[in-house]
């Protein structure tokens, strides 16, 4: 198992990150062609990262939380039809991120103790990251390790593009 490197990232890493771009791609590489903003112009995500490395993410598609549901019911009492049309659009997970690094970089994997999909619970939520400074401002790039399964079910390459918040 490599080194857990978090304690020599987290100060640059730690804090709140806000989704700027989500995009997804048909592979890696220079042939990869965008296929699709998932979640528009302006996605709907958030990254909490506390100091220790314990790491809270989530991801909503804007225009399912725009609005009420339909029949102006709360969440409890909305029928399931409406329902699975928001909770589709959501995605996430929670748990203690460690750090490492490879011959590609910085890649941190994420035990999950809490998600919206029960098939994650307990596994590994694996991502490279880049960190960047441009213009004043900190970003951070992740891609997912394996590809994504998008509700359709077309698998994918995401590449999401998060700026920091104080």
């Amino acid at each position: 198992m490599p080194e857990n490197i978090w304690p020599n990232h987290a100060a640059k890493l730690a804090g709140g990150w806000k989704c700027i771009s989500f995009e997804v791609f048909n592979g890696s590489g220079p042939e990869k062609k965008l296929v699709s903003k998932p979640h528009g112009e302006h996605p709907l995500g958030r990254v909490l990262i506390s100091k220790n490395g314990w790491l809270s993410a989530h991801m909503a598609k804007p225009d399912r939380m725009a609005q009420p549901l339909p029949s102006g019911s709360t969440w409890q009492e909305g029928s399931d039809e409406e329902v699975a049309h928001v909770a589709r659009g959501l995605s996430m997970y929670c748990g203690r991120l460690e750090l490492f690094e490879d011959d590609s970089g910085m890649y941190w994997q994420t035990r999950v103790e809490v998600c919206s999909d029960p098939n994650r619970m307990g596994g590994l939520e694996v991502r490279r990251v880049e960190y960047l400074e441009e213009g004043g401002k900190t970003f951070m790039v992740l891609q997912p390790k394996n590809d994504m399964v998008m509700e359709d079910g077309t698998r994918t390459r995401g590449v999401l593009k998060w700026e920091k918040f104080e």
